[in-house]
């Protein structure tokens, strides 16, 4: 998937594993443009602890399944915004 992500043109990508409660006490980077949630893989309790940081500091979000074809459209048309 990261690939395929850098050839959309995504610079940086930041990975965290958040089926551990752990995940809920990381720090979001300055350098954050997007979140990407993957649902299938999130603690619940990591999900809305993360979600109320990302949403604190406005930051778009997608949740979507790892799955490409569910993220890519999504992705697509963040970076389309990005752009304008």
């Amino acid at each position: 998937m990261v690939p395929k992500m850098e050839a959309m043109g995504v610079e940086q990508i930041t990975h965290w594993d958040t089926r551990r409660y752990k995940a809920s006490k990381n720090k979001i980077p300055e350098h954050i443009d997007l979140v990407v949630f993957f649902t299938d893989f999130l603690h619940h309790t990591v999900a809305l602890k993360l979600k109320d940081k990302v949403k604190s500091l406005g930051l778009p979000t997608i949740y979507c399944r790892r799955a490409w074809s569910e993220m890519a459209p999504e992705l697509q048309r963040r970076l389309d915004q990005k752009k304008q």
